[in-house]
């Protein structure tokens, strides 16, 4: 299984060059808006809110590494919640992308102890789940576990 988390925050008064440079750890920040930026080029509509989305630094985990994965979300949440929450994002979501071959899925997402901090926080968790055919996804894990500094299968 192959697992992908994106952490977006939102809010009506979110203004992401306020706070981008001042944010902790090393998660990257691959996209964000402001509340007037335009949402199209060519067109007058404004966001009206503001967004930023970040990935872990490896981008990706594979169920050998998901803890840890799981644990830097949440302390990347912690430790920078209070900027957030002070500078307007106020909608906290990790979207979780979970890829497999179409067997039987079975996982847990995150663990009672981090869901407990997450919940504390506020955060939303969507799910989406994908099935890749069994070589592709072989493929994909063993180039995240070279990223993962593991040895590929």
């Amino acid at each position: 299984m192959v697992f992908k988390y994106t952490f977006s925050i939102s809010g009506d008064d979110l203004y992401p060059e306020k706070v981008l440079d001042k944010i902790q750890g090393d998660f990257i920040a691959v996209s964000h808006f402001s509340p007037t930026d335009k949402k199209f080029i060519d067109k007058d509509s404004e966001y009206g809110y503001g967004g930023i989305s970040f990935w872990h630094p490896n981008k990706f985990a594979t169920e050998d590494r998901i803890m840890a994965y799981e644990k830097a979300f949440v302390e990347f949440i912690e430790n920078n919640y209070v900027l957030f929450f002070q500078n307007g994002g106020i909608d906290l979501d990790i979207y979780l992308e979970i890829y497999f071959d179409g067997g039987q899925c079975n996982f847990e997402v995150f663990d009672k102890g981090m869901l407990s901090k997450l919940a504390k926080l506020g955060v939303s968790l969507p799910i989406s789940i994908y099935i890749l055919k069994k070589k592709q996804l072989q493929k994909w894990e063993n180039e995240i576990s070279v990223l993962w500094g593991l040895p590929s299968v």
